[in-house]
């Protein structure tokens, strides 16, 4: 049942946010933010999942209000459909199954790791870390599908480009936004960040 499904959220510490920011100013670097738009539509399948972690498969479907089958209807492969003896079949979990977060971070993490060259650190499984030559070239702290993001432009360039070609098209923000509830607002001649809570 649904209270036995794995529904674990990456969420980053507040701690690891500030490091992002910290390491920003001092090392001179823009600080971004990324969303990435409809994520709990864009994790692992069930099958991935299943293989990913040993568990079974998990088996999703569900029947449509009446009022929405002539809609259904319309979409192609779907013109014959009949609930009364039919169902929808989830391939992967989305919006409102209690492991599409889970599915999300899975991915997320897959793809950071290998297309972004980052690796997880010890004390924190949503900060990650890129290394060039023995130095820091990238930051990134995941907050479900919230990154902040800082790093040399040509890293930072790379990891918006390997999530664009997964997840599609970021929404962007830098110098003056808000993450997890706190305003960054950033001095682009300085670096110097201030951080506040005021409009919440």
């Amino acid at each position: 049942g649904k209270g036995q499904v794995a529904n674990y959220s990456g969420t980053s510490s507040r701690y690891s946010q500030r490091i992002v920011v910290s390491e920003s100013v001092s090392r001179g670097w823009q600080l971004y933010t990324a969303d990435i738009s409809k994520a709990f539509l864009q994790g692992v399948t069930y099958e991935e999942l299943a293989r990913m972690t040993g568990e079974p498969v998990r088996d999703v479907n569900f029947v449509l209000p009446w009022d929405s089958v002539p809609h259904l209807r319309k979409v192609p492969g779907f013109e014959s459909y009949d609930q009364r003896v039919e169902v929808l079949h989830c391939d992967k979990p989305g919006t409102g199954l209690v492991d599409a977060p889970r599915a999300f971070n899975m991915k997320l993490h897959e793809v950071i790791e290998k297309d972004c060259k980052l690796f997880p650190t010890s004390v924190d499984n949503e900060l990650f870390l890129r290394h060039h030559e023995g130095k820091l070239v990238c930051i990134v702290a995941v907050h479900v599908d919230d990154l902040k993001i800082a790093g040399e432009d040509w890293a930072r360039a790379l990891v918006f480009q390997a999530l664009e070609k997964v997840f599609g098209a970021l929404t962007l923000s830098t110098l003056n936004f808000t993450n997890c509830g706190i305003r960054h607002m950033q001095s682009q001649e300085t670096m110097d960040c201030t951080l506040d809570q005021i409009e919440y």
